[in-house]
């Protein structure tokens, strides 16, 4: 195995072990020695890798945030469909989340210690940005109108964003008596209708 593969595999462990930590004790009470001995490496070989508890949580973010858009695009290749597309985007997001419920746990995390830390602010605020860019990209190809229809787009991306965080936030921190995923469901439809019907 070559070098950079046996890097690439560390730095997998590492971040399974970190995530894992911060989602069982939260980023303040989890610590590099205790991400290091998840990862079964010395402290030394963690910080080889990451200079920080910060830079870590970073990046964990960064990486699985991107296995998440990458899952969804690879549904997405194939369909020429507008509407389907967006369609389809939006009900494998919901299924991905489903099979990645560490991620969303892990998620929320961090978007409450953005409350606190400017940096990981800014990592938020630039995610939510690509976000609304990636659904907005696919609405674009289907509603398109010559009075604004992007500015509309972008409002329409951005109510399936907060829906979709008040759904996350849900998920953890409310016992209901609904199915959350069938109300979210529900939320993104009648959007869309309101797409149809324009």
């Amino acid at each position: 195995m070559k070098k950079s593969e046996i890097s690439a595999n560390r730095r997998e462990s590492i971040f399974d072990a970190a995530l894992a930590c911060f989602n069982e004790r939260g980023y303040y009470k989890t610590s590099m020695d205790s991400i290091a001995a998840r990862a079964r490496i010395t402290k030394h070989g963690l910080y080889y890798h990451f200079k920080s508890k910060d830079q870590l949580f970073i990046e964990l973010f960064h990486q699985r945030s991107r296995k998440y858009f990458e899952q969804i695009n690879a549904y997405l290749t194939d369909v020429q469909d507008p509407e389907e597309k967006t369609r389809l985007f939006l009900c494998r997001g919901n299924q991905i989340i489903e099979q990645h419920s560490d991620f969303l746990r892990f998620f929320i995390e961090f978007m409450s210690i953005g409350m606190r830390k400017e940096a990981i602010c800014r990592e938020i605020t630039a995610y939510y940005k690509n976000s609304i860019n990636n659904f907005r990209a696919i609405l674009d190809t289907w509603v398109i109108d010559a009075k604004g229809g992007t500015q509309e787009t972008e409002k329409l991306a951005r109510a399936v964003f907060v829906a979709s965080i008040g759904i996350f936030f849900s998920y953890f921190c409310l016992q209901p008596d609904f199915d959350l995923v069938a109300q979210h469901n529900f939320d993104v439809e009648r959007i869309l209708d309101s797409i149809r019907s324009r």
